[in-house]
């Protein structure tokens, strides 16, 4: 194995790393475009992530009052004047006697998520003015949704007059999952514009006036300086109950609108997501509510004050208004304070940006790119698994952390594609391709790294035909094709069953290289056994030539020694062996002629052998192109005694012993 500083030296390992960021980079090049049509499956990752991030404790400065249940609780309360039936459930005389108390206790913001649609004629004004005594009560404006349509009303008049902000309690959109909160609404009919109530209800709390909060360049929402992230748009359209007409450019079933874009990322197709993502303190009943009658049966002031002095105070119907969020089933007032939970303590959540996103991304497809390189079956299977796990993770601790929303299913998307990517590559059947075309010597983990050249000692079959040129005469040229096709699949069959790879095939020769060890028998002895095979099934090969008009006979020359293997050319590229011993092979080819020996080999082979071959011993033989002269060994063909060379060539022949 060559130490790593050396491969880095001849760049084998930067290309490596190239090619696998060109591979990640692909990748992501084929998940971007597909972020906006997946954007629904992301949006339920966030869902997961609330899921495994541990709830938190609330604001103490956020208190909810249920004011459900049986409402005779509270006839004492109910004005006698009203008729039977069409007075208010709940007597808007206990809500006065309420907002009194908490006024009194020193309640910094008093928020109702009810609806004043309904006039009550003797309690109306009683109640308006316990909310301008009180002076910091926050009441929500009436929404009504029908097919295609969303729009808001003013509570009754005289509510309306005296209280401190009508707030918008829209939160979600029909048939949607709540995940965040529109802050700034209009209405289409009226043209007015409705701050969300979590909103307006922190304003309150703030001490600052409900006209006080700002757009800023369409960016971002300023209140008192303090900046609210907004997540792609800032104000909302609602389609007014009378207009009768389809929004503009509405994509939801609720006739959302945005009007204005921001600068954050947004989701594509997921309406519910213009706003202010809640940064959710944990499932139902995280927020534990006080019974409205409970609150009525307080008589020691102290007690009111321990309880909501200095406090936002949420009042709403705990049990009919109900609302699916990312974290389950929820009641809307809980929504509510979650949603000024996220106001009041800061903590907002804001979507990765996109650099950083491509960013993470590229990082885990590298990652799943040398985990699973080499690896198949189970082994892969959980470096993946562990990938995926990791992805969790870390969106979970950047959520928890940061209040940084990740796109984990594009990174487990990512991860997915180049696991799936590298698995075609390797499989048996991509791999039994490349073999056709890349030499196994080259291995299938470097096929693809075209400047790799491996250096190591091995043995040279160079093979040639006798009598190929007239041949090719004789015969037209799909016909010497044919022939010569159907014999250089046998030799390919022989040569690989004893550890060989045929490297080149010149015209009518065959070079093919030897060089590891088969069934105990060194590359040495495997090309020689391998060369002895193909003169043995040479007559049996001959068969057709032979009915064709032609005869077969080969010669071949085998020679050893130190070679680099690899793959040369630019664009079009040919694997090739280079080294002395490749030469010396193809002129111990041309000698066989010379020597009427079918199969010559060199003293470097033989001196490689670790068993007795029967052959005849040539000493100091010259060939073309070499000054030093070679001692080379001869093997008869089947049948053929050995046979000692011709006086006129200069060689001397060596007895054979017994």
């Amino acid at each position: 194995m060559q130490p790593l500083r050396e491969r880095m030296s001849d760049g084998r390992v930067w290309r490596a790393l190239a090619g696998r960021v060109a591979v990640a980079l692909f990748i992501v090049i084929i998940i971007a475009p597909l972020a906006p049509r997946l954007s629904f499956i992301e949006v339920r990752a966030l869902d997961v992530l609330y899921a495994l991030r541990p709830a938190r404790q609330p604001d103490p400065r956020i208190a909810v009052i249920d004011c459900g249940g049986d409402p005779s609780v509270y006839d004492d309360l109910r004005d006698p004047r009203e008729p039977p039936g069409t007075g208010c459930t709940i007597p808007r005389l206990a809500y006065a006697e309420a907002v009194r108390r908490l006024s009194r206790w020193g309640a910094r913001a008093i928020v109702f998520d009810l609806y004043f649609a309904r006039s009550c004629a003797y309690e109306d004004e009683r109640l308006a003015e316990a909310f301008r005594e009180a002076g910091n009560v926050v009441v929500a404006a009436t929404a009504k949704t029908k097919p295609n349509a969303v729009s808001l009303q003013d509570p009754v008049a005289p509510i309306d007059e005296a209280v401190w902000g009508v707030g918008s309690p829209v939160g979600l959109q029909p048939n949607e999952t709540l995940r965040s909160m529109p802050l700034v609404l209009r209405d289409r009919d009226t043209g007015k514009e409705y701050l969300a109530l979590s909103l307006l209800a922190f304003q309150c709390f703030e001490g600052e006036t409900s006209g006080e909060a700002g757009l800023e360049e369409g960016h971002r929402l300023l209140i008192n300086g303090r900046e609210v992230p907004v997540l792609s748009g800032e104000t909302l359209d609602l389609l007014g109950a009378g207009a009768g007409v389809a929004p503009e450019k509405a994509n939801s079933a609720a006739g959302v609108e945005v009007v204005s874009g921001g600068n954050l990322e947004q989701i594509p197709g997921q309406k519910t997501w213009n706003t202010l993502l809640l940064n959710w303190v944990g499932p139902e009943g995280t927020f534990k509510p006080h019974h409205l009658s409970d609150v009525l049966a307080i008589e020691d002031n102290e007690e009111g004050r321990r309880l909501f002095g200095g406090k936002a105070v949420i009042i709403g119907e705990m049990d009919w208004d109900a609302h699916w969020t990312a974290v389950g089933e929820m009641p809307g007032p809980e929504v509510q304070a979650n949603a000024l939970n996220t106001l009041m303590s800061g903590e907002f959540i804001r979507p990765m940006s996109p650099g950083w996103m491509l960013g993470v991304l590229l990082a885990f497809v590298l990652a799943t790119s040398f985990a699973v390189r080499g690896v198949k079956g189970v082994r892969a299977g959980v470096a993946v698994l562990f990938l995926v796990a990791a992805s969790v993770v870390l969106a979970r601790q950047l959520l928890i952390d940061r209040g940084v929303w990740t796109y984990m299913f594009y990174c487990q998307l990512g991860i997915g594609l180049t696991w799936g990517a590298t698995a075609v590559l390797q499989s048996d059947r991509v791999s039994s391709l490349l073999t056709r075309f890349v030499p196994s010597f080259m291995g299938k983990a470097e096929a693809p790294q075209a400047r790799e050249v491996r250096t190591m000692d091995a043995s040279i079959l160079f093979s040639d035909i006798r009598g190929y040129t007239g041949m090719a005469e004789q015969f037209s040229a799909a016909e010497t094709l044919t022939m010569l096709s159907t014999f250089q699949g046998a030799m390919e069959d022989i040569i690989t069953r004893h550890g060989g790879t045929i490297v080149k095939t010149p015209g009518d020769a065959i070079l093919a290289v030897f060089w590891q060890e088969v069934n105990g028998h060194n590359h040495a002895a495997c090309a020689l056994r391998s060369g002895q095979e193909i003169l043995r099934e040479l007559p049996r090969l001959g068969q057709s030539w032979e009915a064709a008009g032609a005869k077969l006979a080969i010669g071949i020359g085998i020679d050893a020694g130190q070679v680099a293997m690899g793959l040369v050319g630019k664009r079009h590229l040919e694997p090739t062996v280079i080294g002395d011993a490749v030469n010396v092979a193809q002129r111990l080819e041309t000698l066989t002629k010379t020597l009427d020996c079918p199969l010559v080999f060199s003293e470097n082979v033989q001196l490689r052998l670790r068993e007795r071959v029967d052959a005849v011993c040539f000493d100091e033989v010259t060939v073309k192109g070499r000054e030093t002269p070679l001692r080379v060994f001869g093997v008869p063909g089947p049948g053929q005694p050995p046979q000692e060379p011709e006086r006129d060539v200069d060689l001397v022949g060596e007895e054979k012993t017994e």
